[in-house]
């Protein structure tokens, strides 16, 4: 479907509500507030339309959450949830409530209910080896460090489909976000350092001050970087291969229409968002990189 046959979608959806539902109240709930995720926000906003919506930012605390979810029980008239601790939460808090959840990686991990419907928040992994190898060639040895144990599937899939595009996955689990320096230092230097830093989709590494350093030092180590994000894209990682975010935000809208219109074959959907390329070619000419004219081609975006 289109990006204005979804619109369409939506606005007939909003035109067929019954009057007392047609300034519903939509709550998002965010696990943490990042700019990665701006555009699926923005693109969910722009999509929901005829209905209230309210953002609530979690701040990746479990105590929190709870508060803010109770304070919305007969309130909210559907949830929209964003990333893993705010589809919990709503699981948790909130049951009762139409759920749409999307950035969450293994949402059956997580025991979302079949009743939620949700967007998929992963492009194949040997895809995304195979556009990082296009684009760069030279980085045969990929750096990974995570923390988040759906993550680790997610690395055990990469290690295996990495042979197929010639890569080797050096992959690096710690505890916490204060055990990434001295791993990044290592990965970096060394007879084993690797030629690129992978940033899988793990929250520990998207803070504002973790993504500052993980550019800093790889930078300075001209070691690139590859993502799922744009957004990451245009702060200075190299390439990106994942879900088109703002698709992710027009597919959680049209999920969410769905439900408030009284859809009831909207329960347990799983929509697919658009899979982008996005290059950074700044980057790639600071760290002395040649980018391919059928690299540059294939991209979605080049910064």
């Amino acid at each position: 479907m289109t990006r204005t046959a979804r619109r369409l979608t939506a606005l007939a959806l909003a035109l067929l509500l019954p009057s007392g539902l047609r300034a519903a109240e939509v709550a998002v709930l965010k696990s943490t507030e990042l700019a990665a995720w701006r555009p699926t926000l923005e693109a969910l906003r722009r999509g929901v339309t005829g209905h209230n919506v309210s953002e609530f930012d979690l701040r990746g605390d479990r105590a929190e959450a709870e508060k803010i979810a109770t304070a919305l029980k007969g309130k909210a008239a559907a949830v929209v949830a964003l990333g893993p601790l705010a589809a919990q939460i709503a699981k948790d808090i909130l049951p009762d409530l139409p759920l749409v959840y999307c950035l969450v990686h293994d949402p059956v991990k997580l025991g979302i209910p079949g009743t939620a419907a949700g967007v998929a928040f992963q492009t194949p992994v040997k895809n995304q080896l195979a556009a990082f190898r296009l684009v760069y060639p030279r980085g045969a040895r990929v750096g990974v460090i995570y923390a988040d144990p759906g993550v680790a599937k997610l690395v055990e899939e990469a290690q295996k489909a990495a042979p197929v595009v010639r890569l080797v996955i050096v992959a690096r689990p710690v505890s916490s976000d204060k055990d990434v320096p001295a791993t990044l230092r290592a990965l970096l230097k060394g007879d084993d350092a690797v030629d690129a830093l992978w940033i899988p989709p793990d929250q520990m590494l998207l803070g504002e001050e973790t993504r500052r350093f993980l550019f800093a030092e790889t930078l300075k180590a001209a070691k690139p970087v590859y993502s799922f994000s744009s957004a990451l894209v245009s702060e200075g990682a190299l390439v990106s291969n994942g879900p088109d975010l703002g698709s992710v935000g027009e597919q959680a809208a049209e999920l969410a229409n769905r439900f408030l219109s009284g859809d009831k074959t909207t329960r347990g959907v799983m929509l697919v968002p658009r899979a982008e390329l996005v290059i950074n070619k700044k980057i790639a000419e600071k760290m002395k990189i040649d980018i391919s004219a059928d690299a540059l081609k294939a991209a979605s975006k080049v910064f």
